[in-house]
């Protein structure tokens, strides 16, 4: 006879006392929807770049928007994706964004989407020497 394990899981708990006593719509994310949308985000930083790759399965370039807010130095990235399971189409967004530091160009920019991986390259500013200045 094999003994199954369960185990209590307290953020289910809270979540359906929270609909319970509020009818609400689902405070957390169910693990399962976090874990299906497969994305992992990847940052290399050289003498003269940096790469942010993320990976985006199942998501066409035409379904991926980014934007570049200068004053607060931000990248926004949204993508859509369709999946197919038993009840049917089901269609997820995905959001990410970041802080981008002052030691990059945001106006140079550049992004590919291939295989599912979404790269962007952004170049770093140019750092000039210290300039000693003769007072006279």
């Amino acid at each position: 006879m094999t003994k199954l394990t369960t185990y209590y899981n307290p953020i289910n708990a809270l979540e359906r006392l929270v609909n319970e006593q509020f009818n609400l719509m689902p405070v957390f994310h169910n693990l399962e929807d976090i874990y299906r949308t497969g994305d992992t985000v990847r940052f290399n930083s050289t003498e003269t770049h940096m790469n942010v790759e993320i990976d985006l399965p199942g998501v066409s370039k035409e379904d991926t928007e980014m934007k570049v807010d200068s004053d607060e130095r931000e990248i926004y990235i949204k993508a859509r994706r369709t999946v197919q399971d038993q009840q049917g189409k089901k269609t997820f967004t995905v959001n990410r964004s970041f802080s981008v530091g002052k030691d990059y160009q945001l106006d140079n920019i550049t992004a590919t989407q291939n295989n599912g991986v979404l790269t962007i390259t952004i170049p770093k500013i140019k750092k000039t020497p210290v300039k000693l200045i003769h007072i006279t």
